[in-house]
């Protein structure tokens, strides 16, 4: 028998798993999230888009600032809830809280643990040239997604993919991988495995210098960074004073000093790096919406020859 459930998410990533639960028939009886945060231009607080996705289906929203307060963790424990279900929130959770549901507190992780625990576990599998990908469900204790594993799913990483891209399949995934993983554990046929520590490899976060493309990397590396960042923060570089944020590139034939345009072929220009080419198949010139490698250059003209200059170290 089903029982109440507390999910505690904030991003985007979320949202999928939220409106699984709600689409599955789940006891949802409350919905924590971060605080409205200041966004944008203006800087005006917006509801994060778990918040949003709850107002839609009706669900009962909290946002305490800090989760892990007794009076946070006594409010909670009073719903009485079979499991906490913990996607993208934020904040880690202590062993009070850990403790209030009948079961266990499960998270949704994108990335097969223990391989890229962490703050961006996406983009390291792909700056790490990884050729598969995958989301794990596991039982939270109070490390760093450190406990126990539920059930796992594994995917190709296809060269051609955004760090985007990814996490919109890992969410979806996810998200049916987390009502599985509730069933079984209800049905008694799903056990929590613990990590192999000698396989934990741990993301960081996507510092500032990260944004610069490596020019003077190989083509791999500078493709892997490009989608790494995709579609934000972006990688960037310096075309005739202007900042050019790179989304979509291509590994290509060519040679030439690192961060020289060699030519603006039909797919868009071609760039070279310190060993082999790459084709930027989609950009964001300073001040405009993104568009195609080939229309930016079009655009630009005259590009053959120009370099594209990085203010950081790659």
């Amino acid at each position: 028998m089903a029982g109440r459930l507390v999910f505690l998410g904030t991003a985007e990533f979320a949202v999928p798993a939220l409106e699984a639960l709600v689409a599955a028939g789940e006891d949802v009886a409350r919905v924590v999230t971060q605080p409205d945060r200041p966004r944008g231009r203006g800087r005006k607080a917006e509801p994060s888009p778990v918040k949003r996705a709850a107002a839609a289906l009706g669900l009962n929203v909290w946002q305490p600032s800090r989760v892990n307060e007794p009076a946070v963790v006594a409010e909670l424990a009073g719903l009485e809830p079979e499991f906490l279900v913990v996607v993208a929130y934020g904040q880690l959770l202590g062993a009070p809280l850990l403790n209030v549901p009948d079961r266990y507190a499960v998270n949704v992780h994108p990335s097969l643990l223990p391989r890229h625990r962490g703050p961006s576990p996406v983009a390291w599998a792909i700056l790490s040239g990884d050729r598969e990908t995958g989301v794990s469900t596991m039982v939270l204790d109070e490390g760093m997604d450190s406990g126990p594993v539920l059930l796992q799913r594994r995917f190709p990483l296809d060269p051609a993919q955004t760090r985007g891209e990814v996490e919109d399949l890992l969410a979806r995934e996810g998200a049916a991988l987390l009502l599985e993983t509730l069933e079984g554990v209800r049905q008694g046929t799903v056990l929590p495995k613990p990590q192999d520590e000698a396989g934990i490899v741990t993301s960081r976060l996507l510092t500032p210098e990260l944004r610069w493309v490596p020019w003077a990397r190989s083509a791999g590396e500078v493709r892997r960074r490009i989608h790494a960042l995709a579609p934000m923060p972006a990688a960037v570089a310096v075309h005739r004073g202007k900042r050019l944020k790179i989304l979509r590139a291509a590994e290509a034939a060519g040679s030439g000093l690192p961060g020289t345009v060699l030519s603006a072929g039909d797919d868009g220009p071609v760039v070279a790096c310190g060993r082999g080419a790459v084709v930027l198949l989609e950009v964001q010139p300073e001040g405009r919406r993104p568009m195609s490698g080939a229309a930016w250059a079009r655009g630009a003209r005259g590009l053959e020859g120009d370099r594209l200059e990085t203010e950081a170290g790659g």
